[in-house]
């Protein structure tokens, strides 16, 4: 990894020891290993704990619930089902995905194919993405939004006909100058103190409907929200009692700038690199990651922890035919 990408992802790696452990908790807590060994897990399927011990299957405790009647075990509805792979395995398969290392080099470190690599990440984003749907940040005091654009990409699959260009190599550029349909946007959003949100829904400046759509719901009232003067972002004043100021017209003073959602837009961009590229299709997943990653703050943290340390009905899961065709970005 070169110099530029150690400086990217050196804030996750400078992490003293315990502030690691917690970002990586709170995504095994989605697996449900917070829980002791000896301790019978609630049942997933009822969340009731009237439970007993069934057996082995594949040399792992099977357990039957009496009041439904179903059996499960410590995998079951968690990122791990069906899993040849154990706690150790997925907990430093996590910490490589936070720390940016390539399919690729998980694979080969940890002894398995890159599609297994591919389906383990994709399982975790997935998750991700569902537990923040279903637990919104909330931006307040003072917000920055603003848009970045990233390249689109194809990865893994022919170039589509429709998409109007031929395909590029790794690390080449647009064929035309300026932002074209060669570009995807991402509409970002980060309080100044607080967590991020980032989500791509069309290739062009966003539309007033279009940051409704991102936004709803991700604003408190009383919010200062900083835009770099784009008429469309005028919209989210109907949506709540937030105040909307372009920084340019309120150039050379102190707090009127977008600083912050600058270097989110760096980041994303750096890290899209990276991985040199990602597939826009899975894009959004991917956006959960960086909005997560930049800055991961107490008070999100706080939240997910709390509602991901329970197991049962709060897990969030996919089988790998999901992999595919959940959620995509089509554009």
């Amino acid at each position: 990894m070169n110099d530029k990408i150690n400086t990217l992802f050196d804030y996750i790696k400078q992490l003293c020891e315990s502030e690691l452990d917690r970002i990586i908790s709170f995504v095994l807590s989605i697996i449900s290993v917070n829980q002791q060994p000896e301790e019978t897990p609630v049942c997933p399927y009822c969340n009731k704990t009237h439970v007993i011990k069934y057996g082995h299957r594949k040399g792992k405790q099977r357990f039957l619930c009496r009041d439904c009647k179903r059996t499960y075990m410590r995998s079951t509805n968690t990122i791990m089902s069906n899993s040849h792979y154990n706690q150790s395995v997925w907990t430093d398969f996590i910490r490589d995905t936070l720390c940016g290392v390539s399919l690729d080099k998980s694979a080969k470190k940890y002894g398995f194919s890159h599609q297994t690599a591919f389906n383990m990440r994709h399982k975790i984003l997935m998750a991700l993405q569902d537990f923040l749907e279903n637990n919104p940040v909330l931006l307040s005091g003072i917000a920055e939004l603003d848009e970045t654009f990233v390249l689109d990409c194809y990865k893994g699959s022919q170039v589509p006909k429709t998409a109007g260009r031929e395909a590029r190599k790794h690390g080449a550029k647009a064929a035309k100058r300026g932002i074209s349909n060669e570009y995807v946007a991402i509409c970002t959003g980060i309080q100044r103190d607080g967590g991020a949100i980032a989500a791509t829904v069309n290739r062009a400046k966003p539309s007033g409907k279009e940051l409704d759509e991102i936004f709803r719901g991700h604003i408190a009232e009383d919010t200062l929200v900083l835009t770099d003067g784009l008429r469309s972002y005028n919209v989210l004043e109907t949506l709540t009692s937030c105040t909307v100021v372009d920084v340019k017209q309120e150039a050379g003073r102190g707090i009127f700038n977008l600083n912050t959602v600058n270097s989110l837009h760096s980041f994303i961009k750096e890290t899209y690199n990276h991985y040199r590229g990602v597939a826009t299709k899975y894009i959004n997943r991917y956006n959960v990651l960086f909005s997560i990653a930049f800055r991961c703050a107490d008070t999100l943290k706080d939240m997910l922890f709390s509602s991901l340390c329970t197991v049962g009905q709060n897990c969030y899961w996919h089988s790998v035919n999901d992999i595919r065709d959940y959620k995509l970005v089509i554009l």
